[in-house]
């Protein structure tokens, strides 16, 4: 009989029968009980964890003393036991198996969980052994070809609160062995299906979809997208809840000016939004661009001078809030949050301050455009990104960067009177409100993908703080 475990996603890749005993090995074994915890947060079927130490996990457990137990018969004799109080039917969750390898010889745990499988494959049990990759190799090895199946779990380098998983024979034959992206969101478990995190599977075709993208493109200068009030939003990615919050109630040409290398991946999520009853597109009288793409003659002439001397070309913006006065709020508010968020919610704050840094980078960038004249249409010669990069942060925060190509399509910016790390002093970079500034401004720009990371920085003890800029990919038009 099939096992469901209450999860849309992963009932529908899996194919789990009851009787099964599947191993996932993932880095520490603390990414296998998250996502157990929060894989198993809806399900009904009663589970417990046996360990050797307590957890932080809303599932019941049993302490299996190793001080005590020390034998693969022992262990058995405990587990047995844990089954019969359960009446045979649930889910057991074995995280403990790399204290008895230390004790025991390999070979007599695997002669125990080859009984195991024989004890189990009638009954409604499905048991999941938690091991670390790669500690045990042959054992592993072993114990993987024995089972029903098995997961690999992984943490997603650079990506923050990210993992991956492979499910091995359990699955639908399509799914063997791909990698599924999953994230959290409280004790809930958000896989990446299609271009979102979610829990459901989706309830709209690929067809509708396109057809409601083609319907977007043809009529980008004429619509207006505004969010449906009192709809309760379903499970999104921190990205796609800043997104929602931006774009809405929004002109979709004025989307198209600020994301001008990403609206082919922003209509397909506005498409499905439709779709799904959380925002509404309406029609009104066309918005016409300036569709003239050349430069004018005054800023034509402004990129071959001297950046202090083209900065007399460019027209005087009005007066800001001190940067400083902004960096010391900046502080007071971080810190405050931090007084009152867990870790990872404080780098959720993170991330979305990123995302607001890029997005003010962008209405600047599209504003000068304007203000001096120019069509928001305009895609920029790359050979100009130095000068433009110069200018822009020169322009916007009195910062003298040295810009130059390293290599085809990287960009090193080089910036030694960065003041935004001023009397700092950290163990990695800290003055990533510019990437999202470099970012967005080069983007609005030049109309492409770029990615930026701080690669030195003088509140690490460097010389100055430099930028690596890249060039992803040529953007599609719209």
């Amino acid at each position: 009989m099939r096992f469901l475990f209450g999860h849309e996603i992963i009932d529908h890749i899996t194919d789990l029968n009851k009787g099964a005993l599947v191993s996932i090995l993932d880095e520490n074994r603390y990414e296998s009980i998250l996502f157990l915890n929060a894989l198993l947060a809806k399900s009904h079927v009663k589970a417990v964890i046996i360990t050797p130490n307590e957890l932080k996990s809303p599932l019941p457990q049993e302490i299996v003393e190793f001080e005590r137990i020390t034998t693969a018969t022992e262990i058995n004799l405990f587990v047995s036991k844990v089954r019969e109080s359960m009446n045979n039917e649930g889910v057991i969750i074995h995280n403990y198996l790399h204290y008895l390898l230390l004790k025991e010889d390999e070979s007599q745990v695997l002669k125990m969980i080859e009984f195991w499988i024989s004890k189990i494959s009638k009954t409604g049990m499905v048991e999941f052994i938690i091991l670390p990759k790669g500690a045990f190799p042959g054992f592993e090895k072993k114990l993987n070809s024995l089972l029903n199946g098995y997961i690999e779990i992984n943490i997603k380098p650079g990506m923050r609160n990210q993992y991956s998983l492979r499910i091995f024979r359990i699955c639908k034959p399509e799914y063997h062995g791909e990698e599924f992206v999953y994230t959290f969101d409280g004790n809930r478990l958000l896989v990446k299906w299609g271009d979102e995190f979610t829990e459901s599977l989706p309830k709209e075709s690929e067809e509708e979809i396109k057809k409601k993208i083609e319907f977007l493109k043809n009529n980008i200068f004429s619509i207006k997208i505004e969010r449906v009030v009192n709809k309760p939003l379903p499970s999104m990615s921190i990205f796609d809840k800043w997104l929602y919050a931006q774009t809405t109630d929004m002109p979709l040409y004025y989307i198209y000016f600020l994301y001008p290398e990403k609206i082919d991946d922003f209509l397909r999520k506005i498409a499905v939004w439709n779709l799904r009853g959380l925002v509404s597109i309406k029609t009104g009288t066309p918005t016409i661009p300036d569709k003239r793409l050349s430069l004018r003659l005054r800023n034509r002439l402004a990129m071959k001078i001297p950046t202090p001397i083209a900065l007399f070309f460019l027209k005087k913006r009005g007066s800001t809030v001190p940067f400083e006065v902004y960096n010391m709020i900046r502080k007071a508010s971080a810190f405050y949050i931090s007084t009152r968020s867990s870790e990872e919610e404080t780098e959720e704050l993170d991330e979305v301050e990123q995302y607001f840094q890029e997005y003010a980078a962008r209405e600047t960038a599209l504003k000068t455009l304007l203000e001096n004249k120019e069509s928001p249409l305009t895609r920029f010669d790359l050979k100009d990104l130095p000068k433009i990069l110069s200018l822009s942060l020169f322009y916007g925060y009195r910062l003298k960067p040295k810009v130059y190509e390293k290599e085809k399509g990287k960009w090193i910016i080089d910036i030694e009177n960065c003041f935004i790390c001023k009397n700092i002093k950290s163990e990695k970079p800290t003055c990533g409100l510019l990437v999202g500034t470099i970012i967005g401004g080069c983007a609005v720009t030049f109309k492409e993908k770029f990615t930026a990371k701080e690669i030195e920085c003088k509140a690490k003890g460097d010389q100055s703080c430099k930028f690596l800029l890249e060039l992803v990919e040529e953007s599609s038009k719209t």
